[in-house]
């Protein structure tokens, strides 16, 4: 059965007398932040910086894609750092670098993620967070989920849509999904979009460079051991049991299912920190995400747990426009 809350997120996309009930809060709440970005005064960071951000709540791939632009940096030549505020996080002072060995309840499960690919600062106010990094000789920063924080002035902003609603019902919280209006995108530079949302009629009329990217399932490992790879074919007509802590679990559930496996879904709030409690009585074999893996991997006891890894590839006139715009940021020698 639904929870209340999973109801609502269903009535945003098909629709329901709930979501039309709130229709008016939403119309309120999408009027005032129309006017806090009218009103923003932003400023720019101490390093070029790398906005990626959504206007809907939930997942839209923002932390693979902060992943991939961070290795795409490294490769072109760059030091760069990720950004994070840290949902979910108690660091012991801000900005905090995110160690290796840190636990989900200090540093968050995004940020342990992002730190398997480069250095990650938490910082709610991201100029301190940018200035650390600065001090310590980085050259570039990527904020993962900062399009809504209207303090910084960013030298790049990417906007993530997914689906073939990727706007849900256009009405903001908590009448529909969305942050702000449809208006907002004229702040960003450009559209990451899946091929569902990338031929959506919700994006007519907007008039920003647009690329394609799609998730792709890399490979299958061991928790937790990823260094012992499980051939993919292994879920090939096998019953698994799918245990996530994400925005959107019907996407993994999907993923499975295109693989080939039987899958039992056990969705958990997204960000849940699980305990061992959580995982008893599951049969294995158990797949989880690597954002889930960064909270499991310190658990006693497991059942036979696998992990889904997913990865990122966009178009290459992205990669063109990226290194067109990367060109005027790099600082002369």
């Amino acid at each position: 059965m639904l929870t209340w809350r999973q109801e609502l997120e269903r009535q945003w996309y098909a629709g329901g007398v709930v979501a039309d009930l709130l229709r008016p809060l939403g119309a309120i709440y999408c009027a005032l932040a129309a006017r806090r970005r009218a009103r923003a005064r932003r400023l720019p960071g101490a390093l070029p910086s790398i906005v990626v951000g959504n206007l809907n709540v939930g997942g839209s791939a923002k932390t693979p894609v902060t992943m991939a632009l961070l290795r795409y940096l490294q490769s072109h030549s760059w030091h760069p750092a990720a950004i994070s505020r840290g949902y979910g996080a108690h660091p012991a002072q801000e900005p905090y670098v995110v160690l290796a060995d840190d636990s989900p309840a200090c540093a968050g499960d995004e940020p342990l993620l992002l730190r398997t690919v480069a250095p990650v600062y938490l910082s709610r106010a991201r100029h301190a967070g940018i200035a650390a990094a600065a001090a310590a000789g980085h050259d570039i920063v990527v904020l993962d989920d900062g399009f809504q924080h209207l303090v910084l002035q960013p030298s790049l902003s990417l906007v993530l849509l997914q689906g073939e609603r990727p706007l849900g019902n256009g009405r903001c919280l908590p009448g529909g999904p969305l942050r702000e209006g449809k208006t907002a995108l004229r702040d960003a530079d450009a559209l990451l979009c899946d091929d569902a949302a990338a031929g959506s009629a919700e994006l007519v009329g907007v008039e920003l460079p647009s690329f394609r990217f799609e998730q792709q399932v890399t490979r299958l490992s061991r928790l937790p051991d990823s260094t012992q790879e499980v051939p993919l074919q292994a879920l090939c007509n096998r019953h698994v049991h799918a245990v996530t802590g994400i925005a959107r679990p019907e996407r993994f559930q999907h993923t499975l299912e295109s693989l080939g496996a039987r899958v039992t879904l056990h969705a958990f709030p997204d960000h849940h920190v699980f305990c061992q409690q959580d995982l008893a009585g599951i049969p294995a074999p158990l797949v989880i995400t690597r954002k889930d893996a960064v909270k499991c991997a310190q658990l006693a006891g497991l059942p036979e747990t696998w992990v889904l890894e997913i990865g990122i590839h966009w178009e290459p006139s992205f990669g063109h426009w990226l290194d067109q715009r990367l060109a005027t940021l790099r600082s002369p020698q």
